[in-house]
């Protein structure tokens, strides 16, 4: 009975660490065609999301431009569901280029320069409505993103507590 408990006890621990080492973004594929999910960077797609479907992901881990994901996507829209993805021992794996999130908070558009609270901010110009937030490393619960306002392109870092990534609306 010890061990079982022992067992479930080591379980939900892994679980709670494991949900706190991702963060959610929304698949924003603008190429009209299937959004390719691979089992590794570049590898063979075991999963193809439709075009006209509104979809979020999680991101584990990054390398050279392919994100490393959870094993399931969720579905946004009418037929809201939880895709699992199947077909590879090696991991499922998404491009850079497909994701975008928002950005929410009260924080003047400000972001850091460095994965800390303590970093310093720098303010958004333009509106971030109208950019896309591409994700190109992670820290913990902070994300790097790179963003294009008009000709400039910026670079910071954002809490995961700030990240909109409902695909269907605007976060507060």
């Amino acid at each position: 009975m010890k061990k079982i408990l022992m067992m479930t006890l080591f379980a939900i621990a892994a679980m709670a660490a494991y949900s706190q080492e991702y963060v959610t973004v929304i698949v924003a594929d603008a190429s009209g065609t299937p959004t390719n999910i691979r089992n590794a960077p570049n590898g063979k797609v075991v999963c193809q999301l439709d075009p006209l479907g509104s979809y979020t992901v999680d991101l584990i881990s990054v390398k050279n431009g392919w994100w490393r994901i959870t094993p399931e996507v969720e579905e946004w829209g009418d037929d809201e569901k939880t895709i699992p993805l199947k077909g590879s021992k090696t991991g499922y794996w998404i491009h850079q280029s497909v994701l975008d999130f928002g950005i929410s908070g009260e924080q003047d558009n400000a972001v850091h320069v460095a994965p800390s609270e303590k970093s310093k901010l720098v303010k958004l110009s333009g509106d971030i409505f109208e950019m896309t937030f591409v994700p190109v490393a992670k820290k913990g619960q902070w994300l790097k993103f790179t963003a294009k306002s008009g000709k400039n392109t910026i670079t910071g870092w954002i809490h995961n507590d700030r990240i909109c990534s409902n695909p269907l609306t605007t976060c507060p």
